[in-house]
């Protein structure tokens, strides 16, 4: 995929919630720091040619937008080197009505005429009804608002009908895969994506550095095995399956490191304990594929996971 430039995207991308604190418009906010700090990595983080990002105007109550263009004026990059992926979701919106507000600021947020891609979750087409939505969509197409469409947290069947319908302007199925929590990968989300020419962007793929608390001996091993950081290690291995991890640091350190995690290669019987590998003495709660709460279970499998230890 590229950019509206002819760009393309880069391996690893900007994960934008938490950009001025943490909540979305539902929820108060927390862990907030100096807008600087956010707006400084932000820039840094495009100026090192990570080029693409998903973005809601519910993150932050709608402040991490606005840093985040700040940080793009900062970094001198131009908006059509930046691939920007528009995301809705139904705990921030009350109808399709709210969805079209949100757009429109959206674009007069950003200073722009489009998103590179708009993104709708299961949940939302069917809270707000799959006709409704789907025309909605076709419509921002269809006027050039967006480039292409996305969709997140869906079941296979859910992505095969959205395929069936978006076909070539379908982007991206964006889902959570970590070291951890393996639920997309064992339903075939992943693998139906990958079937279907569909990229499969992740979110949250170190799990705010949760996994790193962990203390696994794969992860362990591997990272003295390599010499890299056991971030880096889960960042390589998501990225050598094809897909393309978002992250985010206002540590520059960090940040170097995290984009440096595609400059090296592991051996490929690392990469199969590495995909096969599932923990044990887990329970992880179910998942109801094709309900509407689907977000919620996922987000609390991966928020949660420490909790779900028999």
């Amino acid at each position: 995929m590229k950019t509206a430039s002819n760009k393309y995207i880069s391996k690893i991308g900007i994960g934008t919630y938490g950009i001025g604190g943490k909540g979305h418009r539902d929820m108060a906010i927390t862990e907030k720091d100096d807008d600087n700090k956010y707006i400084e990595a932000v820039a840094y983080t495009l100026g090192k040619g990570s080029n693409f990002t998903e973005i809601s105007l519910g993150y932050g109550h709608g402040h991490s937008l606005v840093l985040f263009k700040k940080g793009l004026l900062k970094s001198g990059v131009a908006r059509e080197d930046v691939f920007i992926t528009h995301s809705l979701y139904p705990h921030d919106l009350k109808s399709l009505s709210t969805m079209e507000q949100d757009a429109a600021k959206f674009y007069e947020i950003m200073d722009t005429e489009y998103a590179d891609s708009t993104l709708v979750t299961q949940s939302l087409i069917l809270n707000f009804g799959k006709s409704q939505v789907y025309s909605w969509l076709d419509n921002l197409l269809s006027t050039g608002k967006t480039r292409f469409v996305s969709l997140s947290n869906a079941s296979p069947d859910w992505i095969k009908d959205f395929k069936d319908t978006f076909r070539d302007k379908f982007f991206a199925h964006e889902g959570h895969l970590s070291f951890e929590v393996r639920s997309l990968q064992d339903k075939e989300v992943f693998k139906t994506c990958e079937e279907l020419g569909v990229e499969n962007i992740i979110w949250r793929p170190l799990r705010r550095s949760k996994t790193l608390h962990n203390s696994w001996p794969l992860l362990f091993e591997l990272s003295e095995k390599y010499q890299k950081t056991q971030s880096q290690i889960v960042l390589n291995w998501i990225c050598e399956l094809g897909y393309r991890p978002m992250v985010f640091s206002t540590n520059i350190n960090h940040i170097d490191d995290n984009l440096e995690s595609t400059e090296f290669k592991m051996s490929l019987e690392d990469y199969i304990k590495m995909t096969e590998f599932r923990p044990e003495g887990y329970s992880l709660p179910d998942i109801d594929w094709e309900g509407p709460g689907i977000d919620n279970d996922i987000v609390n499998q991966v928020n949660n996971f420490e909790n779900f230890i028999k």
